[in-house]
């Protein structure tokens, strides 16, 4: 293992994911060159990197704590979204309204579910959680004359594991499993599913448009947190300076995002100008504890959806930390 005084007379590689989400935070970063070297790179593109070494420090998909053991939170540092940001969503067609209405009255009962058993502030959360799945079994499903086609992914993106989760918990197990053993029957239509950039430019193509930060809101009362500055647990930690880096993002892309919109905006499939404006105004880079438990919430409702992931032991010391992370920021914050 380097020691830190090694590790600071060398550039940092920081691998950030190629998205306007990420944008303003790059810009940030990229400022305290020679001494950060910042890669961009997709979701697939930070794990790889970052599990071989070729990165010290990597904006990873929150998947990858349940993925990887070796991956750890370097700092409590990410890209957290609350409400509606564009930034996932799920299209329908005019011949798949009748779903939003499903899909909003779905989500509400889930709400009051989640809100009875106190996920935001549950001492105990995987009890909590297991108490909203009794509670959830016990409440009929939608009655649907046919599965709701969804195209799923199991990439690294931890919007495409929230869109599984939300699958899930709107039209339950059975239809989801069917979805799973099923190949996608082209003939009907079918729920298209866009992350990130490719979101920002094609929701006007749809006649209606279910964002997922704003879903996963409506349902958990919590930001979503889709992804965390990770390490490797043999790579030294380095504080101030990426906390520094992005705090300044952060700010200033609240108060004077002018700073990071590029001279060109990206438009939209009608040529139109996407705002970015508005979208950074729902993305937030400093993790509270309310984004810690949201974490920890997101990572227990994927676990059972991963086919490889951390053992059961494993995967409850990790929570146990995170738990601990969560106590030590609520004291900061107060």
């Amino acid at each position: 293992m380097k020691s830190v005084s090694s590790l600071s007379a060398e550039p940092i590689t920081v691998g950030c994911q190629n998205s306007w989400s990420s944008h303003p935070l790059m810009m940030e970063l990229n400022k305290y060159a020679p001494r950060f070297v910042v890669s961009k790179d997709d979701c697939a593109g930070l794990y790889r990197k970052l599990d071989q070494g070729e990165l010290q420090y990597a904006f990873c998909s929150s998947i990858s704590l349940v993925r990887n053991a070796e991956f750890e939170m370097a700092l409590p540092i990410g890209i957290s979204v609350e409400g509606s940001s564009g930034l996932a969503i799920w299209g329908l067609s005019g011949a798949q309204m009748h779903l939003k209405e499903i899909i909003d009255q779905r989500v509400k009962i889930l709400r009051e579910i989640f809100k009875s058993v106190q996920i935001a502030k549950a001492t105990d959360l995987k009890a909590a959680l297991q108490q909203a799945g009794e509670l959830m079994s016990k409440v009929p499903f939608p009655r649907l004359s046919a599965v709701p086609q969804l195209r799923l992914t199991t990439g690294a993106s931890s919007w495409g594991t929230l869109s599984r989760i939300a699958y899930k918990l709107i039209f339950g197990c059975e239809n989801y499993e069917m979805l799973c053993r099923s190949p996608l029957d082209t003939s009907n239509p079918c729920i298209d599913f866009r992350v990130e950039n490719e979101a920002l430019s094609k929701r006007c193509s749809y006649s209606h448009i279910i964002d997922l930060s704003d879903l996963w809101y409506r349902m958990t009362g919590l930001p979503f947190v889709s992804s965390v500055l990770q390490k490797k647990r043999k790579t030294c930690a380095c504080r101030s300076t990426l906390s520094e880096a992005s705090e300044l993002a952060e700010m200033r892309m609240q108060v004077e995002p002018c700073n990071y919109l590029p001279d060109m905006l990206p438009r939209n499939c009608y040529s139109q100008q996407i705002d970015l404006s508005s979208v950074w105004k729902h993305v937030s880079y400093r993790l509270s504890n309310e984004d810690i438990r949201s974490l920890q919430v997101f990572l227990y409702l994927a676990k059972p959806l991963e086919k490889k992931c951390l053992a059961d032991s494993a995967f409850t010391l990790s929570m146990m930390r995170w738990q601990q992370k969560e106590t030590a920021l609520a004291s900061q914050f107060a």
